[in-house]
């Protein structure tokens, strides 16, 4: 059992390969922030310039900043509740915007194209958690980030890695597998 645990661990840390959709409808830029150890996504708004970053993430340790060893712990183990955060870019060049614009250290930023009715649904839908829990959000300075309750609980196989892929699949994006570690690799269409 103890071999089994081993291998998805060493598993969870190999490289995430992205494959965007070779001729997207009605093309969009979006683009995948790898933060390290956590991911965030980027979205274009119907509104030219501006642009939404959602992350996800353990609500005592992302939003509050409970961050001791117990507290990091729980929301491995155990069901825990989360936060989702979104921040507001504004710029016409997106890479500039995340350069200058995130308080939050980014190691890489991949660039995806995929369709545009995609992304307006997929924003929407993340809209729609936001605005269910507009009225109780937590504003972040820190992070220059707002966050609201997300109705899925956050663990260590639910983490911000993993529902980012879940949005990239939403998006018509091709993703190896459910990482644990913020581990991406893109592969042109």
């Amino acid at each position: 059992m103890l071999a089994v645990i081993a291998l998805w661990l060493l598993q969870g840390c190999a490289a995430v390969t992205l494959q965007p959709p070779a001729e997207p409808e009605d093309p969009v830029t979006v683009a995948l922030l790898d933060h390290g150890h956590h991911s965030s996504l980027v979205l274009p708004t119907a509104t030219p310039d501006a642009w939404l970053r959602y992350s996800y993430g353990d609500w005592s340790f992302y939003v509050e900043r409970r961050i001791n060893p117990l507290q990091g712990l729980a929301g491995l183990f155990l069901p825990t509740r989360a936060g989702l955060g979104r921040q507001s870019l504004t710029g016409s060049n997106l890479e500039d915007a995340t350069a200058t614009q995130l308080r939050v250290p980014l190691e890489e930023l991949h660039l995806l194209t995929v369709p545009g009715a995609r992304v307006t649904a997929l924003r929407e839908a993340l809209e729609e958690i936001w605005q269910a829990g507009h009225d109780d959000r937590e504003v972040s300075t820190e992070w220059d980030m707002a966050f609201v309750e997300h109705p899925e609980a956050y663990t260590l196989r639910n983490n911000s890695n993993r529902m980012v892929a879940h949005w990239l699949t939403a998006l018509e994006v091709d993703v190896s597998r459910l990482p644990i570690m913020s581990n991406w690799k893109l592969d042109s269409p």
